[in-house]
């Protein structure tokens, strides 16, 4: 069972709330009284100071992100001025930004900066102190991070015996780090703040972390005018700041990147003299004899035992396997998960996560670390899981077959805006959204085997091991590891193999549920990472394109099975989801997704693979074509409709970076091009009468498109049979033709670009 966190004695008195504005033109929001006198003896290096209750206005918007505290005053912070030369950790977490949609209401690690302070022109300025920061490759520049005005004048702290050994600031009227990041719609975004305040000071072993709530509005820029919507939307949030003291854990050994991007890597730091950047992979100080890291685990997953559709679950023991099968592959005690008591919250800077989501709309997962920028060495982590997980769980595996029916995948939505605090955004280490869950496309395409293991399993086993693989592989994630979708190649489709090699894989549902602890791969992973073996993984690995100079393998996808996912999985799925299509009986809500599968293949596969999955996809479409009994005009046009899809998908559609290491238009071996070309010459032609002069069309820049000799002379023989037919043709078919033969004049006229 999972283990119970003990209350633990409070280090400090939990205040709240500062009030902050940044810029001017917010009069008559500030503290409302100061007090008399301070109860406060002055000895820590980090000393909250109390100050005036808090403004009506800055209470209410307290309210909206539900702050908590002793009482509703606000505080300033007290520096030691010897310890100013120090170096310090200063991170931030964003807790949540509303309204929902934005980040989700999830927690983001936004950054974390290695700093010094210094007095100057009566302000406190935030130094950048990352190692490797020089010019000249000798002289270390002072790069101001933030600046906050020094607090002179408040005559309560002032008469504090010892104060003038502190610099006093108000740690929300810096200059700002709040900005808003996107994709490239948002680009020239500002985030335009209304109001800033401070709550929940407290104490960790480390230091001090508190919280900083904001209200503002987002200035879209005029070009982006189709998302001015979100001009109109005030956004509110909590971001947890912490200064802690610099440190490096003992014994920790830094770990070089492989050539192969097996773990995550930092972003390093400059080698002086050399204009080299050197990098570590993100790892813990994990060796044997340690205390066990800790994750807690968010009470709210409690919750789920008020639903029915749960109520019968042991979700906390399901990620306490998750989390705690790691310590198998070290051989010792690593993590440890405990439910967190009700004192705790996913902000603190000194406890590791596991995060409910319990909004049904967050499909995805995520995971996240929190990093010493110098060295690499993690210092947190989190990961975090939304009710949609477990939904679309319970409709996999509900003992009601039409239950299980596929669902249509999440409708696409506008770009959301993210936030930044000071400088880039800084991107998750894994982020699994929702499309990703339905790509997999339910349970369809069943095997023999797929039954009886199916039938094997009751619902509840099959529902809590989801969730423990679902923790294991973001736990992975914060050891370091990154993704290997290689895993799914080691199951050949017998009893005797592993579903995957990997924990790391995006695995198919149907096998997720069979991952019952890291598999060889991961384990070889994590022993060479931390110091356990000399030797580096030898299993079937590979990763995101953009990430593994190996580039882009068709055989490397999300949700794919098997040791020949072309044959054995994408064929038989295909094949029939495209005969339902065009029957009429409905678009597959995955079809798109499916068809990806077939077309990396065609793009990136042997040239025997090539030829299959082209074939695969046009063997329903090509000229001559079948017409079914019982079927008419409809589907031929539901035929022409989807050989336009596929053709048009390889020489026209824009590619997303995922088919960046794939050239485009598909390369050019013999035994594909041969059927390639007879097949848009034979639609072009109008081979078996039942092709649209639209579809016909297309075809003459499809060989266009392909700029070869080959393609041109097709070109040629298609412009003389076409007009050898004109003396036969009358009426609209004679003058659809007489524009074909114009159109292929054109191409040709020259035919090389």
């Amino acid at each position: 069972m999972l283990k119970p966190c003990l209350p633990r004695r409070s280090l400090g008195a939990v205040l709240a709330v500062l009030w902050g504005v940044l810029g001017s033109g917010c009069s008559g929001v500030g503290p409302s009284a100061e007090p008399p006198g301070l109860d406060l003896v002055l000895g820590e290096d980090l000393v909250e100071v109390p100050r005036g209750a808090l403004s009506a206005e800055h209470a209410e918007l307290r309210s909206k992100v539900g702050g908590v505290g002793d009482g509703e005053r606000s505080f300033y912070l007290a520096i030691r001025r010897s310890e100013l030369s120090q170096r310090w950790f200063w991170s931030a977490t964003l807790r949540h930004f509303f309204p929902d949609g934005a980040d989700s209401a999830m927690p983001r690690f936004l950054r974390t900066e290695v700093i010094r302070m210094r007095e100057y022109n009566g302000r406190l300025f935030f130094l950048d102190a990352r190692d490797g920061r020089v010019l000249g490759g000798n002289e270390k520049p002072d790069i101001p991070l933030e600046a906050y005005s020094i607090v002179t004048d408040y005559a309560p702290f002032n008469r504090l015996p010892g104060s003038d050994q502190y610099v006093l600031i108000d740690p929300v009227a810096g200059l700002g780090r709040l900005g808003v990041v996107g994709d490239r719609n948002f680009a020239g975004a500002s985030f335009e703040m209304e109001h800033r305040f401070a709550q929940r000071f407290r104490r960790f072993s480390q230091g001090v972390m508190f919280e900083e709530v904001f209200a503002g509005r987002l200035s879209i820029p005029v070009d982006r005018d189709m998302y001015a919507e979100y001009s109109l939307t005030r956004f509110v949030g909590t971001v947890v700041v912490s200064l802690s003291r610099y440190q490096e854990g003992v014994g920790y050994t830094r770990t070089p990147p492989p050539e192969r991007p097996y773990y995550f890597i930092n972003t390093g730091r400059l080698v002086p003299t050399t204009g080299e950047r050197q990098r570590e992979v993100v790892k813990w100080n994990i060796h044997r004899g340690m205390q066990p890291i800790r994750w807690y685990v968010t009470r709210n997953l409690l919750e789920l035992k008020k639903d029915p559709r749960y109520q019968d679950l042991d979700l906390l023991g399901a990620i306490e396997r998750g989390i705690e099968s790691w310590n198998e592959a070290f051989g010792f005690p690593v993590f440890e998960a405990l439910l967190a008591d009700e004192s705790m919250d996913f902000g603190e800077h000194d406890k590791n996560f596991a995060v409910f989501d319990p909004y049904i709309e967050n499909l995805g997962a995520f995971a996240d670390m929190d990093e010493n920028p110098n060295t690499g060495e993690l210092r947190r982590a989190i990961f975090v899981f939304g009710a949609g997980k477990l939904a679309q769980a319970d409709r996999l595996f509900s003992d009601d077959a039409s239950a299980r029916a596929p669902v249509a995948a999440p409708a696409a939505r506008l770009p959301r805006p993210r936030l930044t605090w000071g400088g880039p955004a800084k991107e998750a280490y894994c982020e699994q959204e929702g499309a990703d869950d339905f790509a997999s496309g339910g349970l369809g395409g069943l095997t023999d085997e797929d039954r009886v293991a199916l039938g094997s399993l009751s619902r509840k086993e099959k529902m809590e091991r989801y969730v423990t693989r679902l923790a294991m592989h973001e736990i992975g994630h914060t050891l370091g590891l990154a993704h290997n979708l290689a895993g799914s190649l080691a199951y050949d489709g017998t009893p005797a193999t592993p579903r995957t090699s990997s924990v790391m894989d995006h695995t198919h549902d149907l096998d997720a549920i069979h991952v019952l602890r890291p598999g060889p791969f991961d384990v070889e992973a994590v022993r060479y990472l931390y110091g356990l073996s000399p030797d580096l993984p030898t299993g079937l690995f590979c990763s995101e394109p953009n990430r593994d100079p190996a580039g882009r393998n068709p055989k490397c996808r999300s949700k794919d099975r098997f040791n020949d996912p072309l044959t054995r999985f994408y064929i038989p799925q295909v094949r029939e989801a495209l005969a339902r299509f065009l029957r009429g009986e409905g678009r597959d809500p995955f079809f798109d997704l499916l068809l990806a599968g077939p077309e990396d293949f065609v793009r990136g596969g042997t040239e025997e693979e090539q030829v299959r999955a082209y074939d695969l996809l046009m063997e329903q479409l090509r000229p001559p074509l079948q017409v079914p009994a019982g079927q008419g005009a409809a589907y031929v046009a539901r035929v022409n409709a989807m050989a336009l899809q596929v053709l048009e998908g390889f020489y026209f559609d824009e590619l997303s970076p995922y088919y960046d290491p794939f050239p485009n238009p598909p390369p050019a071996t013999p035994a594909y091009t041969q059927a390639v070309l007879a097949d848009v010459k034979g639609i072009l032609l109008d081979a078996d009468g039942l092709r649209d002069f639209a579809t016909r069309r297309r075809m003459v820049e499809v060989l266009k498109a392909h700029q070869t000799l080959t393609a041109y002379g097709v070109l040629r023989d298609t412009h003389a049979e076409l007009t050898a037919r004109l003396p036969q043709l009358s009426g609209e078919t004679r003058l659809g033709t007489l524009e074909l033969i114009e159109r292929i004049e054109v191409a040709n006229s020259p035919y090389f670009r």
